[in-house]
């Protein structure tokens, strides 16, 4: 069975129909339950299996409920997506506190939050998978977008360090790195308007989902960049990294802006 956060909409949306089509028992999870309970009963409709959990990553606590949930219903969890995130984009200097701390709660500590949760359990049974999706924005230094880009690469650097850790006893660990995804968080509408390489540059979050799902299958970690032919880029920035630089200061001041932090609730 699998635990999805972020499931009220976009990559969590499509990942948890993706892994139900492929005849897992699905707990999609996140704050918005009217939208939980339309996707569960949607799976079921289709002959799938889904139970939904309200549960915000960014405290603890409902992440512990989450977990006493699902174990005490499936005594188990084999696969924990760790989707849920919001923007960070905007000049850290105009930023406030609490939208910096509620970007690096949800983003980073509600990766950590739910890992902590399931882990031991998938210790316990000597099999797992935990999928942690960060971003491209992990492996690069996002001009405009710096407390986004500091939490992405912080889930990158735990999951890699953590698969060397639980891969011995069967739990894998692997982060899913997409590039522009259109999702209602990310709407990306600056690159869209663009036109040209920067519009066919964004994806549907279908696209991500797939690749999670093969991600499971497969076996794959740790770690997967979606396009791939934009991973290779991580060479620039080690070989030549005046080259990468400037390539990096173009980004920032061309017409492409990274999705600005929200606003507190």
């Amino acid at each position: 069975m699998a635990v999805v956060t972020g499931a009220s909409s976009g990559i969590g949306w499509s990942t948890a129909w993706g892994l139900a089509r492929r005849g897992a028992i699905v707990v999609p999870t996140a704050r918005r339950t009217e939208r939980l309970e339309k996707l569960a009963a949607a799976i079921r409709e289709r002959g799938g299996d889904a139970f939904p959990v309200e549960c915000d990553v960014s405290e603890p606590a409902s992440v512990e409920r989450l977990k006493d949930v699902v174990l005490g219903r499936y005594a188990r969890c084999d696969v924990l997506v760790n989707n849920a995130g919001i923007p960070g984009g905007g000049p850290f200097a105009e930023m406030p506190l609490d939208q910096i701390e509620r970007v690096v709660r949800t983003n980073l500590m509600g990766v950590l939050y739910g890992t902590k949760a399931f882990l031991p359990s998938m210790l316990e049974a000597g099999r797992g998978h935990v999928v942690n999706v960060a971003s491209l924005a992990g492996r690069f230094a996002v001009p405009g977008s710096s407390v986004y880009s500091a939490t992405k690469h912080a889930v990158v650097a735990f999951s890699e360090a953590l698969h060397y850790e639980t891969s011995p006893r069967g739990v894998l660990v692997t982060t899913v790195n997409p590039g522009l995804v259109s999702t209602e968080r990310f709407p990306h509408r600056d690159a869209t308007r663009a036109g040209g390489f920067r519009a066919r540059a964004v994806m549907r979050p279908e696209r991500i989902a797939d690749v999670i799902v093969r991600v499971v299958e497969r076996e794959i970690a740790p770690e997967i960049s979606v396009p791939r032919g934009l991973a290779a880029l991580q060479a620039l920035r080690v070989l030549l990294p005046p080259v990468y630089r400037f390539a990096m200061r173009k980004v920032s001041s061309g017409p492409i802006r990274p999705t600005r932090a929200p606003e507190a609730d």
